[in-house]
């Protein structure tokens, strides 16, 4: 998808396999499995139950095979009346989610809440075939965004059984609130709207929920809240619009190869040293993901889930990137960004550290160990959930020009390259699969929390704050301050303001939702005594 507008037709085709897998670790940023899966951590305060036998096929009778559906709880909270709340798994394992959610568990004992996350099929542990899961067409096409918000409709139908496998029941009126963060917003806020008799209301953090076909969104959305986020970081525009040209460049000479193989800068790994071109292509696509991921997590304090990164990563990047003026040999511009680049992937300066540039050799540094269903977002990427994004250069963003004549051409060229040897083909897909089964007017929802951080690249393929309809008791928040999801982590006293504030006004409108008290007119400016702002 992202490529140089100077070159675009000369490279599109020799990199669009590149961009579609790299497209896709976009979305897969926090959720990786393990390398050593049987060594994965499972967080003390849950508890691992299984669903056994779960339907693999909800929408015939004529299939009777079934599965097992890992799931993870916490009662400690929970007193019988109280609600469940309920986060409906992404794209890994379900592990992750917890540490990424910790609001849940903040939120928990005020409502007396039970604590449920439930794994996507396909993902992690929860594999319908096995190891042979991701076999074929036949076995992968089962793995669908319907299937698996119906997989949760049958689970928690389950857990208000009498007698019920789990050896636990739920009071049949116990009310469930939904939570998930990036595409497990967009299954929260699906799973209201399609299942509204057993969800009673959704927080959706961060949920691109309209970043497909005839979604309004602009395709270069993504990458130009990215280009935002740095420029008001302090970054010189122009040394991150003009650094993938003079890579370019550089690998286009001698002399220039000769300083990209070997610099003070960064080190190439021996398996991937820049020979032509094609090797620069490559260069910028490694740099580019740091940029992306780090505008993604740009969070107020450390975190370690991707790579180590300090607390606010886009301003530390961009001391390396805040030169003035516009008079930088190519030397300079590479050298500024890919000291930017090692913020991300080497902040702890390993010596030993190199750069493996070709995500075929080496696989993807920026998520490494994604393990064996590192093919389940690509796959939904080239079937249902089918994102129209690519960057425009010039003023919209600082990276090249790439959309093409038809961003859907170039899709399917990175869809064939990654699915062919399954004879994928247009016949796989449906572009308008979310318009279809969910659309994209909330004119018929009600109770759905929405909440888009400023920071956040994703933000751009989310309803905007006039979507807001208190009376159905929908909310879009736009979170100043805040990156992907921030507001769902666990609360820290290096929060912004912003984000204190958001989640007390979210804490309300719970509170509304399950009708523990009438929701009057929100008291935006007083002051206020509250346990959560009190404990934060």
């Amino acid at each position: 998808m992202r490529r140089v507008f100077t070159v675009l037709f000369l490279a599109l085709f020799a990199v669009s396999a590149v961009e579609a897998s790299r497209r896709s670790r976009l979305f897969q940023k926090f959720y990786k499995k393990p390398a050593n899966y049987d060594a994965e951590v499972i967080p003390k305060n849950i508890e691992v139950v299984w669903y056994k036998n779960m339907r693999l096929d909800h929408f015939t009778w004529g299939d009777t095979r079934t599965f097992d559906l890992r799931i993870m709880w916490n009662n400690t909270f929970y007193q019988p009346g109280g609600p469940i709340f309920f986060y409906t798994g992404n794209e890994g394992a379900v592990s992750t989610f917890e540490v990424a959610t910790g609001m849940m568990f903040d939120l928990a004992p005020m409502f007396n809440a039970s604590i449920i996350f439930a794994e996507h099929r396909f993902y992690g542990a929860t594999q319908p075939f096995g190891n042979q899961s991701y076999a074929n067409l036949a076995n992968v096409g089962y793995l669908t965004s319907e299937q698996a918000l119906a997989d949760y409709a049958e689970l928690l139908t389950e857990l208000k059984r009498e007698n019920n496998q789990f050896g636990k029941t739920f009071h049949k009126d116990s009310q469930v609130i939904s939570f998930g963060g990036s595409y497990g917003g967009m299954l929260s806020a699906w799973f209201r709207q399609k299942y509204p008799h057993i969800v009673k209301g959704a927080w959706a953090g961060s949920a691109p929920l309209i970043y497909m076909h005839d979604g309004g969104v602009d395709p270069g959305a993504f990458d130009n809240i990215t280009s935002r986020t740095y420029v008001e970081n302090g970054c010189n525009r122009f040394i991150l619009a003009n650094a993938w040209n003079a890579v370019l460049n550089l690998s286009s000479t001698d002399s220039g190869r000769a300083w990209l193989n070997n610099n003070t800068v960064f080190k190439l790994d021996p398996r991937t040293p820049i020979r032509n071109q094609t090797d620069g292509w490559n260069l910028n696509a490694y740099m580019r993901e740091a940029i992306e991921y780090m505008a993604m997590v740009d969070y107020p304090y450390p975190t370690g889930f991707l790579e180590p990164l300090p607390g606010w990563p886009v301003t530390v990047a961009c001391g390396f990137m805040n030169a003035t003026g516009e008079s930088f040999s190519d030397q300079d511009l590479v050298t500024a960004v890919a000291n930017a680049a090692n913020v991300y992937y080497n902040y702890n300066k390993n010596a030993s550290f190199t750069w493996c540039i070709d995500f075929n050799i080496c696989g993807d540094q920026g998520t490494g160990g994604l393990g064996d269903d590192a093919l389940g977002w690509p796959w939904q990427e080239c079937s249902e959930i089918i994102m129209a994004m690519c960057a425009s250069g010039g003023a919209n963003d600082v990276f090249w020009s790439e959309c093409g004549d038809n961003i859907y051409d170039t899709l399917k060229q990175g869809c064939v390259s990654i699915f062919g040897s399954m004879n994928w083909t247009t016949a796989n897909w449906n572009i308008d699969a979310v318009k279809t089964l969910y659309g994209y007017d909330l004119s018929g929802s009600s109770n759905l929390i929405l909440t888009q951080g400023h920071l956040d690249p994703w933000s751009g393929g989310g309803y905007k704050v006039d979507q807001t309809n208190t009376a159905r008791g929908i909310y879009v928040m736009e979170i100043p301050g805040s990156a992907h999801h921030l507001d769902l982590r666990q609360p820290n006293t290096c929060d912004p303001n912003t984000v204190v504030n958001a989640r007390y006004q979210i804490q309300h409108f719970e509170d509304f939702f399950l009708q523990r008290k009438a929701f009057p007119a929100f008291p935006w400016c007083t002051i206020f005594k509250h346990p959560y702002l009190k404990n934060h």
